[in-house]
């Protein structure tokens, strides 16, 4: 998990960025919600930006395709290769 990142910590993850609606929220500008997944390799399996705050994945589902992928049984690869 990270917290408090630097706006240049969130540009360079290409996080969405966005300044707070009100003080209630924040004081200053913060990332919009990101999942990354490292595999064993240290490659980079799964990735998951938003720009808003109500489209975080669900965790359970998360879970579940992360067993799945990590079963070795699936072969399951690094997919978007082409992007």
């Amino acid at each position: 998990m990270a917290y408090g990142l630097t706006i240049e910590q969130m540009n360079t993850l290409a996080l969405y960025i966005s300044d707070p609606r009100s003080e209630k929220e924040t004081d200053h500008p913060f990332a919009e919600p990101a999942v990354f997944v490292i595999n064993a390799e240290g490659k980079v399996h799964i990735v998951d930006i938003s720009n808003a705050p109500f489209s975080r994945p669900d965790l359970e589902a998360l879970a579940n395709g992360l067993a799945f992928v990590r079963n070795p049984e699936n072969n399951y690869p690094i997919r978007g290769m082409h992007g």
